[in-house]
């Protein structure tokens, strides 16, 4: 019975995994859309992946209709698993007011945070919107 358990547990975990590289391949072949649809479920369970993925994919309106309210809430999805660039891009949204009111005030910790957890273009936006005014 064991045995069935474990053998069931690692099938459903392969087809899992294909669906996940179904998106991947969708992604690869311009199909944002679709890919969008097959990496839902696993941005929901959090996939940090797929929920860095969707933001990025709605932040740049690749195969739908850009859309920087969902970006941001997948942005923050994935910062809340420590996700360096989620961390950057929601504090280049803050500093543009993509999506958000533009702030900088917001902006400065998520691009501080984003250094932190190893982004190299975070110095980058750091300097550029002079965010040491705001810390």
């Amino acid at each position: 019975m064991k045995n069935i358990f474990l053998s069931l547990l690692f099938t459903a975990s392969l087809l899992s995994a294909n669906n996940y590289n179904k998106g991947v391949d969708a992604y690869k072949a311009g199909d944002y859309k679709m890919a969008v649809e097959l990496w839902k479920p696993y941005a929901k369970d959090g996939n940090v992946k797929a929920q860095y993925s969707i933001a990025t994919i709605f932040y740049e309106g690749k195969g739908v209709e850009k859309n920087h309210h969902k970006a941001m809430y997948w942005y923050k999805q994935a910062a809340e698993q420590e996700h360096a660039k989620a961390y950057a891009q929601i504090g280049l949204m803050y500093c543009k007011g993509e999506g958000v009111l533009q702030s900088f005030k917001k902006a400065a910790p998520y691009i501080q945070l984003a250094f932190d957890n190893g982004c190299k273009y975070a110095p980058g936006i750091w300097k550029k919107y002079e965010l040491w005014k705001y810390e």
